[in-house]
């Protein structure tokens, strides 16, 4: 049996009931943008969170009400002569609570003039974190138990004369020593939900009840794979530590990591009127949240747009599209598409029938094997790599160091015409000339041509549209070779 809740006159809900899930696990709380989840997790917070309700929702509607039943105890957070009335009654529950960026609880008890002092705190004021922060800190946003080695604390004696109610955390980086004031606002979640999670082990169980731990917008501080780790990481202290861990998303990648049965879609009517659907399957609670969200046959992780538009065309041109969902991302440098590609694998994000391929630039192909040794990364299927290398490399290529006059034309004459191609190059150089770290990768060439094409209300769909083109035009074999890859690759289901 759950906790009971009725929520009356709360923001934009009229009247909306949910059933808390009691039984340790995973959960999550899903729906489009705006559809209340952010209301929701709050007011099911303060079934053991007593917050300042002011600042979650405001002055109170009249007859506003916050209601919970659980094994015949009641507990009611309402409104009372236009001010909030704070619950008395305790359901016998104890739990956590980290809210969005605008309502966490990182440095809630710090006031402003304190701040600065945070920095003023010498190395004698400090004391080592624990290993179980320390660690899972390192593994969930870097993969790596031993990157945060020199995490600290602040000192009790330090945090009482500052009036800290909260650990305080430091961290040392090459001979710097950062408070947590200056370290990401992922690392300051987790830190966080870690140090509630140690304190939360150290007293044990409650009685028979299970501990609550809700988490609203976790994906908005995390890096997709951090975040999966994340997951995986309460996935396991849920189930060790007999904990309830309820958090809202409206991440499609997390939401396919969780059983339907602990999928909570909130389903809200145009006449503002709410729905819980439960239990609910992946694909059904994310048909909305993206138009590529019905699952895929394959996805084709690249490095960059112009990765990504060659391998479309190529998709197109060959029809390898029918019959099937594919679906090409753009996930960043190769280093990350790779460790991406892993994750997702390693974790079971995919749907079990997805097939992850990967494309990366040309100019790094000698360095693929070496680095997935050396991370320990494999896969069935190997890393193919695109007929050119990175975009901003191609670019210094045919523009200025062996200039491919076909296509500096093109160029010029259909997508730079206001300011010609021949000035920005010229001016280009005359830049470099003057500056000590030259442009070897084209990366400061990018950006000039970036920059001419904002003046220009362009962007750089303009240019890729032509380069592509181009290589398609051209007598390229690495072209035929990446074809021929995808052929094989997507028609061998067939």
């Amino acid at each position: 049996m759950g906790i009971k809740m009725k929520i009356h006159n709360i923001k934009n809900i009229s009247d909306f009931q949910f059933e808390i899930p009691t039984e340790k696990g995973l959960y999550a709380l899903t729906g489009e943008n705006a559809s209340g989840k952010s209301t929701i997790i709050s007011c099911a917070a303060s079934a053991f969170y007593v917050p300042s309700f002011d600042d979650y929702f405001g002055t109170p509607k009249e007859g506003a009400y916050i209601e919970f039943e659980f094994d015949e105890k009641k507990r009611t957070v309402c409104e009372k002569n236009g001010r909030w009335k704070k619950p008395s009654e305790f359901l016998g529950i104890t739990g956590f609570y980290e809210g969005s960026i605008v309502f966490g609880n990182r440095f809630k008890d710090i006031e402003y003039n304190l701040l600065s002092k945070l920095s003023t705190v010498s190395k004698d004021g400090l004391i080592a974190a624990s290993s179980f922060v320390k660690e899972n800190l390192g593994i969930i946003l870097h993969d790596d138990k031993e990157y945060y080695s020199r995490l600290y604390v602040l000192a009790d004696y330090e945090a009482k004369k500052m009036r800290l109610k909260r650990k305080t955390y430091y961290y040392e980086n090459k001979g710097t020593t950062i408070s947590q004031l200056n370290m990401s606002t992922g690392e300051n979640l987790l830190l966080t939900i870690l140090d509630s999670i140690e304190r939360r082990i150290k007293k044990g169980n409650y009685g028979q009840n299970p501990a609550f731990m809700f988490l609203d917008e976790i994906e908005l501080a995390l890096h997709s794979s951090a975040l999966r780790r994340l997951v995986f990481f309460l996935s396991e202290i849920a189930e060790k530590n007999n904990t309830v861990v309820l958090f809202s998303t409206h991440s499609i990648e997390l939401i396919r990591s969780i059983v339907p049965q602990h999928i909570f879609y909130l389903q809200n009517y145009v006449d503002g009127t709410l729905e819980i659907i439960n239990p609910c399957y992946p694909v059904y609670a994310t048909r909305n949240l993206e138009s590529s969200n019905y699952g895929h046959d394959f996805i084709i992780m690249v490095e960059d747009d112009l990765a990504k538009e060659i391998v479309e065309k190529i998709l197109r041109k060959e029809r390898l599209l029918a019959n099937k969902r594919i679906l090409v991302i753009s996930v960043g440098g190769w280093t990350q598409v790779i460790r991406f590609a892993y994750d997702s694998i390693r974790s079971n994000l995919a749907l079990s029938t997805t097939k992850i391929l990967i494309i990366l630039d040309r100019d790094i192909k000698d360095s693929v094997n070496g680095f997935m040794k050396k991370e320990n990364i494999g896969f069935s299927n190997k890393p193919n790599f695109l007929p050119i290398k990175s975009l901003e490399k191609y670019l210094l290529e045919k523009l200025v160091i062996n200039v491919d006059q076909i296509i500096f034309r093109e160029l010029n004459d259909y997508v730079f015409r206001g300011k010609s191609l021949d000035d920005i190059i010229k001016g280009y150089k005359k830049e470099q000339e003057h500056k000590k770290e030259k442009d070897k990768n084209g990366k400061m060439l990018y950006s000039v041509l970036e920059h001419e094409l904002f003046q220009i209300r362009k962007d750089t769909k303009d240019l890729v549209e032509i380069i592509i083109n181009y290589i398609f035009s051209s007598d390229n074999h690495e072209i035929e070779e990446l074809v021929e890859f995808l052929k094989r690759e997507i028609e061998l289901t067939n």
